[in-house]
């Protein structure tokens, strides 16, 4: 009698198993109408949308806007009225320690800050942002978090455009602007700078191309996706367009590392790290300078920003504030230069010094690491929710290399925050491991 030859195992391992997706999770009376009506202008009001059509005056000078602080007042009650009843959302915001962490640091700032005043405003301002990132996914378990986040993206998009057309001198830049008019011309929609827009309406138009018909049936992902990309093309920004091109890379990346078996997903992470290193290595070595001049019609030292960033950072050496830093939202920066920073890691360690900096770098790659542990260890659940964290947090780190988006009122602060909240999710099950860092519930 013969026996059947036992099929190589590691042929067999190494086969994709296909991801069964859940059916969407039902609506609760937590996440009725209002409750959602609420979250999305929220979310709007924290891209920052309408803050420059709100509190600006003709001269570009802040004089504040009662509207603008209705909602600030309104958003911050949400927040704690939502955590308050929902034991769910408590939970997860409990258990969410990093963004405690992160919190009570700008808090403490204040004690030492050479503007204390606007370190507690803007403490409480990334506070009341940082948490209701966090209650947005207890509040709308899974994927239903991301899908409202990218809905609400896309109106975003839309609502610039619609600004373009019916407000061109509030919504495009104009020679007559009381700064930088080099930028007439370009669409700035409901942002305050083209920058804003273009960042925003290029992850927007990534997230999109990623997640297709799981955000919108074809009529309406293929209208939202032209607004997006509109947008990009509206404002010119180099990095909304790197984000559009990188961000349904990076997702694709991690959802093919997440549908092969365990045992080969950790060893793939490491491949793809690599190529990542070496392409990192290449562009500093000046590899893709022609890409950059020729395709995308930037400089090779980001618009002078890698010039200016050696001479801040030795400026803040000689100013006293080295150690503990010159404070959360203290605006250090303006002393040291007569020119933005626009890199987010130097501000950030302009903000809390050599002894706190590294505190919130840990966080960051902490965060970093469990998306990847996410993807890399747990069984198949709900892809779409699963490659968030990582593949999010990945994007935003690399966008904080020409731009400085971490810890303010921001679009990437929202959805840093949602991507910790998921990963804290108590609908995902997680248990904290002896670290602390969540581990899912087999």
């Amino acid at each position: 009698m013969s026996i059947a030859p036992i099929p190589d195992r590691a042929r067999f391992v190494a086969r994709p198993r296909p991801v069964a997706l859940p059916t969407a999770v039902p609506s609760s009376p937590r996440t009725g109408f209002l409750v959602r009506l609420l979250c999305i202008i929220f979310i709007i009001f924290d891209f920052p949308g309408f803050t420059m059509q709100l509190a600006l005056d003709a001269t570009g000078r802040w004089v504040g806007s009662p509207i603008l602080q209705v909602i600030t007042i309104s958003s911050e009650l949400f927040v704690i009225s939502v955590i308050l009843g929902s034991a769910e959302v408590r939970a997860v915001v409990t258990r969410c320690w990093p963004i405690w962490l992160l919190v009570g640091l700008t808090f403490l700032s204040a004690i030492w800050s050479r503007n204390p005043g606007a370190t507690v405003h803007g403490a409480n301002t990334y506070m009341t942002v940082a948490l209701f990132g966090v209650a947005l996914a207890g509040l709308f378990p899974g994927f239903e978090c991301v899908k409202l986040t990218v809905r609400t993206m896309a109106l975003g998009c839309l609502l610039s455009i619609i600004w373009v057309i019916l407000f061109p001198e509030v919504a495009i830049h104009q020679l007559t602007d009381p700064y930088q008019t080099i930028h007439a011309g370009l669409w700035r929609g409901i942002f305050s700078h083209k920058q804003g827009l273009g960042l925003f309406a290029g992850l927007t138009a990534g997230l999109l191309i990623f997640y297709r018909t799981a955000i919108y049936p074809m009529i309406g992902f293929l209208f939202f996706l032209g607004c997006a990309v509109a947008c990009v093309f509206g404002t010119a920004s180099a990095t909304g367009l790197i984000a559009m091109l990188i961000t349904p890379v990076l997702f694709s990346v991690a959802r093919f590392i997440a549908r092969l078996s365990i045992p080969l997903r950790m060893p793939t992470f490491v491949k793809f790290a690599v190529v990542a290193l070496l392409l990192g290595v290449g562009f500093k070595a000046g590899t893709f300078d022609y890409v950059i001049v020729q395709i995308l019609g930037k400089s090779t030292d980001m618009t002078g920003r890698a010039d200016i960033w050696p001479i801040v950072l030795q400026n803040f050496a000689n100013s006293g504030y080295a150690f503990l830093g010159g404070g959360f939202a203290a605006d250090i920066a303006s002393d040291l230069s007569e020119w933005s920073v626009d890199n987010g890691f130097i501000d950030t360690y302009l903000a809390f010094g050599m002894l706190f900096s590294p505190v919130v770098y840990f966080v960051f790659a902490a965060t970093l690491w469990w998306g990847v542990k996410l993807i890399a260890t747990t069984p198949n659940r709900d892809t779409r929710a699963d490659v968030f964290p990582f593949a999010m947090w990945s994007i935003i780190l690399i966008a904080n290399i020409s731009e400085s988006n971490f810890m303010s009122k921001n679009l990437c602060t929202l959805l840093t925050s949602v991507a910790l909240g998921l990963l804290f999710s108590s609908d995902s099950k997680t248990q904290p491991d002896r670290y602390g860092a969540p581990v899912r519930s087999r």
